[in-house]
């Protein structure tokens, strides 16, 4: 299982990703969320699934790979993206941890939709079983963590594929599920909807 790997080149600037006091509360708090109902978490293994974002500035800060077996993060769990290349499959990051494998997708959202302050991506197989065919997904041959699903979520978003409900299916990434909104409040309570 490749799962938790880092797949792209990752180039880090050791210093403070620059998280605020009130975003670091309300990450905390949906992190904390969907880690206890085992959205966002650890495999037998000690391999961490799942991420959560938020945009800020012309970048945005996302849980840091490897964060997902933490029961507790701190500010220096998180680490802000300041710019990525998809054809180069790169991200440059500043923190004290290297982003999230899942890095280039959430920036392919934030590229296509402006108006999108915050992403989340879970595990669950249940919830994608049942929603994979109802709702929007990405190809079966674009995998985690690679260009190609960047490039598919992108093409989702920018599309009128989505339709307001701001859900992917990551057809190539058997469990993986996107959430996106105007905020984390938002983003988050479509995840939690599709439990209902």
């Amino acid at each position: 299982m490749n799962e938790g790997y880092i797949k792209f080149n990752c180039f880090l600037q050791d210093a403070n990703s620059g998280l605020s006091e009130e975003y670091f509360l309300l990450l905390t708090e949906w992190r904390d969320k969907l880690y206890h109902i085992k959205l966002l978490g650890c495999y037998p293994g000690g391999i961490g699934y799942g991420n959560i974002s938020v945009r800020m500035g012309s970048g945005f800060i996302i849980t840091g790979s490897a964060t997902g077996c933490k029961d507790i993060l701190t500010k220096d769990d998180y680490a802000r993206v300041d710019r990525y290349d998809f054809n180069k499959n790169e991200i440059y990051c500043t923190g004290r941890i290297s982003a999230s494998s899942e890095s280039l997708t959430h920036a392919a959202v934030y590229e296509a939709r402006p108006e999108v302050m915050a992403v989340i991506h879970i595990h669950s197989i249940g919830l994608w079983e049942k929603y994979r065919g109802i709702m929007p997904a990405t190809p079966e041959a674009a995998g985690y963590g690679t260009p190609e699903i960047a490039r598919a979520v992108r093409s989702l978003c920018m599309g009128n594929n989505i339709k307001g409900n701001d859900i992917i299916i990551m057809g190539g990434h058997k469990e993986g599920i996107i959430s996106f909104g105007k905020n984390l409040n938002a983003a988050g309570k479509k995840i939690l909807d599709l439990l209902n």
